[in-house]
């Protein structure tokens, strides 16, 4: 059989270590390296999962129960599901920069293109300027009820111009062992060296690293869960890897009576009904109806920098994509950042579901994809980005086709379904089977249990209670595998 990796591309760079206490001091790389880096910001916490999932090495997991949670949308018959668009569009959440990424070096994101589909019928009869396109090709047209299967194409290339995707190839990078970038220069390295108590240069050491896209995606892997990746990666590669997960759930002061609520409620609420182990107080599982299920779906598609900036201004307790976040921040445009567009895309990108759950805790809003962009300011000034060039070609090209709303009612998941969801967020249709079951391997007795119920008012999404639980619970479902516990721990102490 022949060898099919001899031509992949690879990555060099170089990297500075200790040899006196076994770490990593800095690495040396070009834009290639730091466009990978870069590129995170702009990808869903889902397709990031999608992407560590696909690595061969599994002596540990990074992001905590998020993997649990992404395999349990692929596990729930799609019955449950308001269609089956909304569980293709959950499955697959798309990032607005995909078409800028596909000009890394690496191809560290596998996802395939996006397909889209147009009703055979509807086009026949030319109905063009009221046509729907969707990206599943098992979506029902909302004119004549036929099946959107017929494929249809659309102009999606971006021109990213000479040089790197999102940062210029004048000159190389110093990127320290728990990511943070900065422009070369001789001074900075001094100050590096200087801050880690390292005098005696003929301690440091040059090794050169040269990696594929699996290699990087396995540094990648570590970094999301530990703060000196490349330390682990050339010291301590072949040892068991303990993550460290962080429990979290020590800052709130919240009263109990609070969260906790018995009597029916004018607002809308999200309604958990905790099941508690009464001789520990261990947190065993929950039931909640769909609202809660769509939520915690929902984070898979959020973009990493929204998490990283927006949600949690740069403190998302994973130090290494907190680093790159404030790389990006610090970073000058022009000389080093390719343009003030590509800065704002990375440090605010686009949540790319336009339909989204209408139950998030989060202010944050569904943006439309590139194919549906609204018109911008066409100024003289503004017509010499790059970007928006790119997104008024697309405009142009799909001006009579709009994106089909997958939902139904609003809803992603079908009203009238309850969930059994664990403590490190595997979701399953609830069943009195299930629940037996569960306690069976916990080794519970049916007398040994109680419940309560918790009520999340969603009156107001912008109410710092409901959105201190939403990100309490992102926070811990990133780090964490016992994320229920985490956030609830409080308001259930007797």
């Amino acid at each position: 059989m022949a060898d099919t990796t001899t031509n992949e591309a690879k990555i060099s760079i170089k990297v500075f270590v200790d040899k006196v206490k076994k770490r990593v001091v800095y690495a040396e790389a070009d834009h290639s390296f730091v466009d990978i880096l870069f590129s995170l910001m702009t990808l869903p916490l889902g397709t990031i999962v999608k992407m560590l999932g696909k690595h061969a090495d599994t002596k540990f997991e990074a992001l905590g129960s998020l993997n649990n949670l992404y395999q349990s949308l692929k596990d729930i018959p799609e019955s449950y599901f308001a269609t089956e668009e909304c569980k293709f569009m959950l499955l697959n959440p798309r990032s607005l920069s995909y078409d800028h990424c596909k000009n890394l070096k690496l191809k560290i994101d596998r996802t395939k293109p996006v397909k889209y589909f147009i009703c055979e019928s509807c086009r026949s009869k030319g109905y063009r300027t009221s046509c729907y396109y969707s990206i599943c090709n098992k979506a029902i047209c909302k004119i004549c009820g036929g099946l959107m299967n017929t494929p249809h194409s659309f102009d999606s290339s971006i021109c990213v111009g000479d040089g790197g995707v999102f940062v210029s190839d004048i000159g190389n990078f110093i990127v320290t062992d728990d990511f943070y970038v900065m422009p070369y220069s001789v001074a900075g390295i001094f100050r590096l060296l200087t801050d880690l108590g390292i005098n005696d240069t003929s301690h440091l050491e040059e090794i050169k690293l040269d990696m594929d896209s699996e290699q990087m995606v396995f540094l990648l892997k570590i970094a999301l869960s530990l703060d000196s990746p490349f330390t682990r990666l050339i010291f301590h590669r072949n040892n068991p890897i303990r993550t460290g997960l962080v429990v979290y759930g020590h800052g709130s002061t919240s009263d109990r009576s609070a969260f906790i609520k018995k009597e029916k409620s004018t607002c809308s609420n999200i309604v958990l009904e905790i099941s508690l182990q009464k001789l520990t107080g261990k947190l065993l599982f929950a039931e909640a109806k769909e609202d809660f299920a769509e939520f915690l779906f929902g984070l898979l598609s959020i973009p990493l920098g929204t998490v990283v900036g927006t949600l949690m201004n740069g403190a998302s307790s994973i130090s290494c994509m907190d680093n790159i976040f404030k790389s990006i921040s610090n970073m000058s445009v022009g000389r080093y950042l390719k343009s003030q567009d590509i800065k704002d895309m990375l440090l605010e990108p686009h949540f790319g579901q336009e339909y989204s759950s209408k139950n998030k805790l989060f202010p944050i809003k569904g943006t439309r994809t590139l194919l549906e962009v609204s018109m911008p300011n066409t100024s003289a000034a503004n017509q010499k980005s790059q970007v928006l060039k790119d997104m008024l070609l697309k405009k142009r090209c799909t001006a009579s086709y709009q994106l089909k709303d997958p939902r139904l009612n609003k809803q992603l998941l079908l009203q009238s379904s309850m969930f059994f969801v664990t403590n490190d967020l595997v979701i399953s249709p609830s069943s009195s089977q299930l629940a037996m079951n569960t306690l069976n391997k916990l080794k519970v007795k049916l007398d040994d249990i109680e419940k309560y119920e918790i009520s999340i008012g969603l009156e107001e999404v912008s109410n710092s209670k409901i959105k201190f639980f939403g990100l309490r619970l992102l926070k811990a479902a990133l780090r964490s595998r016992s994320t229920l516990t985490s956030i609830l721990e409080h308001h259930l102490k007797k």
